[in-house]
């Protein structure tokens, strides 16, 4: 059979610098990819910078993995940036300096002299002509400006995406505060919001992918969940093959994640895994086994409309404030249709509440959980009986 797209899959056993440099040169070259870095060319690492937490809570592309993917830009004599807009952490100057600082890229950045952008700064409009849905979009002017945008991802799950792989990532480059209207429109609709992304996706013109998964995160990503090693470092010049292959060692469906599945019908990569090359390690030499997701994932979107209107509050995660919340705000700033009341703890307006799980994604203390009701439980658990 024709193979329409390569993957590599390199193993990588922990952060070591030497180590990590090793894996991450081998997956850019078993795909071809260390080519495309050229000499006076403008190279912006694009990383997972979702909140201010240390690396080690697995929440952050790792910054060993961003230096490495900088040495190796900045040896072929390229310029460096490296830049993101994390939901609040990118608000203003000063925090996007603590969040820098905290996960490490600080420190990444002033090694390899490379320029830290921050998106909201400055921005520009771009048109996606082929989009299904959605056709505008703002981004941060540096992604445009750049040659060469090297997508830099964390392997985790989330409660909205089921998975935040390549695709996902891409999210970061739209600055901050007008990521919550594409939440608001969305509302409730998973498929609506993974088709924006896809569409979002068809606007970059210049981009390769490289993922961190030495350690990955289970459980409730992509902020409080576990960390999880998987031990790999996974490239490709396709973001949707990169995930259906990184789906796949979770143990995944790749057609169950709604961005693959979109995203390999709107011709932007392939999503079938009997189609990808994966050159390095196999699929099954790195599988994780019972890889837990997101409580916020669950089937209830396949229930008929009318139907699951009535059941809504039994099947889909809700989120919950925890007693020991402190106030801080973060997820009240965050909520794109005004359903968290400031206190101690914050209150949630359930009716109001359209299950993006911003405010879980936000919260700087794990105090936010997404709980189901009784029949949500049940039907979950027989599901995982399967």
């Amino acid at each position: 059979m024709q193979m329409t797209a390569t993957v590599s899959v390199v193993r990588c056993v922990d952060y070591d610098a030497q180590e990590t440099r090793r894996a991450v040169r081998e997956a850019l070259y078993l795909v071809g990819l260390e080519s495309a870095f050229r000499r006076g060319e403008t190279v912006l690492l694009k990383p997972n910078l979702l909140s201010a937490r240390s690396p080690g809570q697995a929440v952050t592309t790792h910054p060993s993995v961003v230096k490495a993917v900088g040495e190796i830009a900045k040896d072929a004599g390229c310029r460096l940036m490296i830049g993101d807009s994390p939901p609040l952490g990118g608000a203003d100057s000063s925090r996007y300096d603590r969040l820098c600082r905290v996960t490490g890229i600080f420190e990444v950045a002033t090694h390899l002299g490379a320029e830290l952008v921050r998106f909201e700064e400055r921005s520009a409009a771009v048109v996606n002509a082929g989009g299904r849905y959605y056709k505008n979009f703002e981004v941060g002017s540096a992604i445009l400006e750049a040659d060469l945008v090297v997508n830099i991802p964390k392997l985790k799950t989330h409660g909205l995406t089921i998975m935040s792989g390549a695709i996902k990532n891409l999210f970061g480059c739209v600055p901050g505060v007008r990521k919550g209207l594409f939440h608001a429109q969305a509302g409730e609709n998973r498929e609506t919001f993974a088709q924006m992304l896809v569409d979002l996706l068809g606007v970059f013109p210049n981009v390769i992918h490289l993922m961190d998964a030495v350690v990955a995160m289970e459980g409730e990503g992509p902020n409080a969940g576990i960390p999880r090693a998987v031990g790999a470092i996974i490239a490709s010049p396709d973001p949707v093959a990169m995930d259906a292959v990184c789906a796949a060692i979770l143990g995944i469906q790749p057609s169950d994640v709604h961005t693959t599945r979109l995203a390999h019908a709107a011709g932007l990569g392939c999503g079938e895994l009997d189609k990808i090359e994966v050159i390095g390690e196999s699929i099954s030499g790195v599988s994780v086994k019972g890889f837990r997701l997101s409580s916020g994932e669950n089937a209830w979107t396949r229930i008929p409309s009318p139907i699951r209107r009535l059941l809504r509050r039994h099947l889909i995660a809700i989120p919950r404030v925890m007693c020991d919340c402190v106030g801080c705000g973060e997820c009240v700033d965050v909520c794109p249709v005004g359903a968290m009341t400031p206190g101690r703890p914050v209150v949630v307006d359930i009716d109001k509440c359209i299950r993006c799980y911003c405010c879980h994604e936000v919260c700087p203390y794990n105090q936010i959980e997404l709980r189901r009701g009784f029949l949500g439980e049940f039907l979950m658990l027989m599901d995982s009986k399967k």
